[in-house]
C-alpha cells in the first residue's frame, strides 16, 4: 500500500515514512506500559499509512504550487475519510482505519472530519497528529519553503493541551532537545526541486 502511494505521489510517500519514524520515537519516549509496547509498532505502521487516502485526491491538487482554493482544501480534507474506506476491510489486529480517519482531529474539537475532542481521539491518532506537524513544518512544500524544526516545536508548545495532547507534545519536545529529530529531514524533495 505504501508503494502505491510512492508511485502516485513521491512527496506523500516521504512524508508518511518520516511521520512514521517521528511517531515511533514519540511512542518510545512516552514509555508506554509493557502491555502497550506492541502499540509502538502499530503507531509506526499507522504513520506509514496515515495519508493513504491521498490516493483519492487529484495529483494536481496535491502538488499545486500556489495557495489552495477553499474547495480544493475541502477536497484534501477528505483524505482521512478515504483512507479509512481503503483500510477498514483489511484485517489488522488494531484500529488502523480509525487512527487514519482521526489523524487530523484536534483536542479542542476543531479538527476534521468528525470534530472529535479530547480522549475521543485515539492516542495513536494524537501521536500521528504531532508527528505530522513536525514533518510538515520542517519540510518544504510545493507552495512554501520549510519553516524549520524550531517553528514546529513552537507551534506544538503554543497549542499544547488545546490542539495537541500535552503529554505527546512533551515527549516530542524531549526528542527535539536531545537532537533525535534532526536526522529525519535529510531528504527534502521540494527543497531540492526548488534549488534546481
Amino acid at each position: 500500500m505504501s508503494a502505491a502511494i510512492a508511485a502516485r505521489n513521491f512527496y506523500t510517500s516521504i512524508h508518511q515514512n518520516r511521520v512514521s519514524n517521528i511517531a515511533r520515537l514519540i511512542a518510545q519516549e512516552l514509555q508506554l506500559p509493557k502491555e502497550q509496547i506492541e502499540q509502538i509498532e502499530q503507531i509506526r505502521l499507522a504513520g506509514i499509512l496515515h495519508d493513504i487516502g491521498k490516493l483519492g485526491i487529484p495529483t494536481a491538487i496535491l502538488s499545486k504550487a500556489g495557495k489552495l482554493r477553499k474547495e480544493e482544501f475541502e477536497l484534501i480534507k477528505q483524505h482521512s475519510v478515504i483512507g479509512e474506506e481503503i483500510l477498514k476491510h483489511v484485517d489488522f489486529n488494531f484500529p488502523l482505519a480509525t487512527i487514519v480517519r482521526q489523524h487530523h482531529e484536534r483536542l479542542d474539537g476543531s479538527g476534521y472530519p468528525d470534530r472529535l475532542a479530547g480522549n475521543d481521539i485515539l492516542l495513536a491518532a494524537r501521536i500521528i497528529a504531532v508527528a505530522g506537524v513536525v514533518d510538515s513544518m520542517n519540510s518544504s512544500r510545493a507552495y512554501r519553503s520549510a519553516l524549520g524544526l524550531s517553528a514546529a516545536i513552537d507551534e506544538l508548545k503554543n497549542n499544547s493541551g488545546v490542539l495537541y495532547d500535552s503529554e505527546v507534545v512533551d515527549a516530542c519536545c524531549l526528542l527535539y532537545k536531545s537532537n533525535r529529530l534532526s536526522d529525519l529531514h535529510s531528504n527534502d524533495i521540494w527543497g531540492s526541486i526548488r534549488k534546481e
